[in-house]
């Protein structure tokens, strides 16, 4: 057995999948948080990416095609997530050299079961350093300091860890008696049966990665904006911002890794999943439906961080770009629910409401008074206040005017 194990162990280690999510996870997550930026954002992130480094190749991405301007900045910034896999690729070899870091694509917990239990594990070396690099990122961003050139490089690793994080197995490295050092996020974790050649053979880090394509496959060689951003809308509708904004975050990498870790010893390695042997279909469906609450919650956290790095004050601008006040503070009833009973109400709640949306709003069209005239405004709630005092506080923080109860 340690034998055909140690045979199994060398040729996976040669194809080990150390991406996290494939490019359809990565570019759903930043067309998320693209929806969730305003407009000004948007332009800001956009001439950062077009600012980057020449040998990175990084702003040969936005391409000079016949699409409008909008599509190909959009473009932009999804494909810029995928950029710290792209230089993987030891055919560049200065790019390589200068921009692949291998061990900033995760941050591992170690751990094992032991009677049936989870048991968290200290002492081991290497975890990966996915967290202390948004950490870092996250302040370079903010720092005036710091040339535009890196700050394109700092966003672009920003928008792939920040994904990469979320993807559970990129949390998680589980101990047992055939992974003494850990399993490498799943990648030892094989799924085709013992004896199955290398270029055949599939572990569970790549199931996850490719989960979405397994459940919903691109038809027709459908480009990305026909096959990507309706599984994405769709997504924003399932798990809508209203619904995960208290738990985003912002900032707390390390509670972000937590969280997503803790899907491991439950939804990964569930009691059904049997090495050498492909999951269930109950197993599948399962792991989209994790992979794509993540996803969502990952582009959600991203979108709302870069509001905060480029607006610089906290939030995003207060006004869009015709002049317009979108951000105001009401009372309004909240959340918004399917068919009202005794199980299912809402409440009267003071929120901070965006009235300027960028992605799928979540309310109805609403009249509000605002700077003395009636308007019908759609909008999103992106905070509820727990008292008045605390509403106020907030809004003299963040330029916050056009307040009333």
């Amino acid at each position: 057995m340690k034998k055909s194990f140690v045979l199994l162990f060398l040729l996976i280690s040669f194809n080990l999948s150390a991406f996290a999510w494939d490019d359809a996870g990565h570019k759903i997550s930043t067309y998320i948080a693209w929806q969730r930026m305003s407009p000004d954002v948007r332009e800001k992130a956009v001439k950062i990416l077009l600012s980057a480094p020449e040998d990175s190749d990084l702003s040969v991405f936005y391409l000079q095609d016949s699409r409008s301007e909008a599509a190909k900045k959009r473009e932009l910034f999804m494909l810029a997530s995928t950029w710290a896999d792209i230089v993987r690729d030891r055919k560049f070899d200065v790019r390589y050299k200068k921009y692949h870091k291998g061990n900033w694509h995760y941050a591992d917990t170690f751990w094992q079961t032991n009677n049936g239990k989870f048991e968290e594990l200290q002492g081991f070396e290497e975890g990966g350093q996915a967290t202390v690099k948004l950490y870092e990122f996250d302040k370079m961003m903010r720092d005036p300091a710091v040339s535009d050139a890196d700050k394109a490089i700092a966003l672009a690793w920003i928008l792939h860890l920040g994904g990469d994080i979320h993807q559970p197995l990129h949390t998680s490295a589980r101990v047992t008696e055939l992974e003494p050092k850990g399993d490498q996020g799943g990648n030892l974790f094989s799924l085709t049966p013992e004896g199955t050649p290398r270029e055949k053979s599939e572990n569970l880090h790549w199931y996850w990665d490719s989960i979405t394509g397994r459940n919903i496959p691109r038809k027709n060689d459908a480009c990305d904006t026909d096959y990507l951003l309706p599984i994405a809308d769709a997504m924003m509708k399932k798990y809508p911002f209203a619904k995960v904004q208290s738990k985003l975050a912002l900032g707390n990498f390390d509670e972000w890794q937590k969280e997503s870790f803790a899907f491991n010893p439950t939804d990964v390695f569930s009691s059904d999943l049997k090495r050498y042997e492909m999951p269930s279909e109950k197993y599948k469906k399962n792991a989209l439906r994790v992979s794509q609450q993540q996803l969502t919650l990952a582009g959600y956290r991203m979108g709302e961080m870069l509001n905060q790095i480029f607006a610089g004050n906290g939030m995003a601008s207060n006004k869009n770009t015709a002049g317009e006040v979108c951000r105001i503070i009401r009372r309004v009833q909240y959340p918004v629910t399917k068919p009202r009973s005794a199980e299912n109400s809402q409440k009267m709640e003071i929120g901070l409401l965006n009235l300027c949306p960028s992605g799928i709003a979540a309310r109805p069209m609403y009249s509000f008074m605002s700077n003395g005239k009636v308007t019908m405004r759609e909008y999103d709630v992106e905070k509820v206040f727990k008292t008045e005092q605390e509403a106020r506080e907030y809004a003299a923080r963040n330029g916050i005017t056009d307040i009333s109860f």
